[in-house]
């Protein structure tokens, strides 16, 4: 959402980049009630999104780890050519460094998601430092554009009871994938569209990557399997669209 207004823990949501880093080591979620868990741990978990059912063929081309000073302005650049919107899951670092990508992003009506501010692992990380991490992306963004972002996409896909109980207190909607590209592993571009047309459906959430190390092909990429898949009739939208196109989420 783009509304200034905070969705939760009051005041702390709007302070400045530099207060929430000085808070780092202050307790904020104990003031909170802690998620109760009884029987199977998968019971009481938000369950992450990775595809979205819908009978109008629409998908949700994303991107993560964002941004990249020279490959996410290639990629927009495609997507404009195109006239296609995607959701981006931003590291708030790689924001820092890269503010005018940002402002063209949310002018070009493209979607942003969180995706932490430094990609830790989140396999043993606290409740209290997926807390910052996420809340000092947001206010980069929110310094930025006024934009509040509402999805939120784990580091490697990690998840857990820590992972969904912080999201719930912040109010994000947990976002995964159906169609792993891999492009951070520098596969060709023909292969990285073999993989996204071979296995796409109705629903799909496509995962790439704006940034990358070394050389990327997901831009060249890009150029063989968008057309391709208009031609087949999906239609691409962003994740918050794909989440209310009426489909069941799975």
């Amino acid at each position: 959402s783009q509304s200034g207004k905070s969705r939760a823990i009051g005041s702390v949501r709007f302070m400045s980049l530099r207060q929430i880093l000085s808070l780092a080591l202050v307790p904020l979620l104990a003031l909170m009630p802690v998620m109760r868990v009884s029987g199977a741990e998968d019971e009481e978990v938000m369950k992450p999104v990775r595809c979205v059912g819908n009978n109008e063929m629409k998908i949700a081309l994303t991107f993560d780890d964002g941004l990249h000073r020279c490959y996410t302005p290639e990629i927009l650049d495609v997507l404009d050519g195109y006239g296609i919107k995607a959701t981006f899951f931003v590291i708030g670092e790689n924001c820092r460094e890269n503010l005018g990508i940002v402002r063209r992003e949310l002018d070009s009506g493209h979607e942003i998601g969180n995706h932490t501010y430094s990609h830790p692992h989140l396999t043993n990380i606290t409740a209290e430092k997926l807390f910052g991490e996420i809340v000092c992306t947001e206010n980069i963004l929110f310094e930025v554009g006024e934009y509040r972002p509402k999805l939120f996409r784990p580091p490697e896909g990690v998840y857990s009871l820590t992972v969904s109980g912080t999201l719930e207190r912040l109010d994000y909607i947990p976002i995964l994938w159906t169609v792993d590209t891999t492009d951070w592993k520098h596969p060709s571009a023909e292969k990285i569209a073999k993989t996204v047309t071979d296995n796409v459906k109705p629903g799909s959430i496509i995962l790439c990557h704006d940034y990358v190390s070394g050389k990327s092909n997901t831009a060249a990429a890009m150029r063989l399997f968008i057309p391709e898949l208009l031609k087949q009739g999906y239609v691409f939208v962003t994740v918050s669209e794909l989440l209310v196109s009426g489909g069941t989420e799975k």
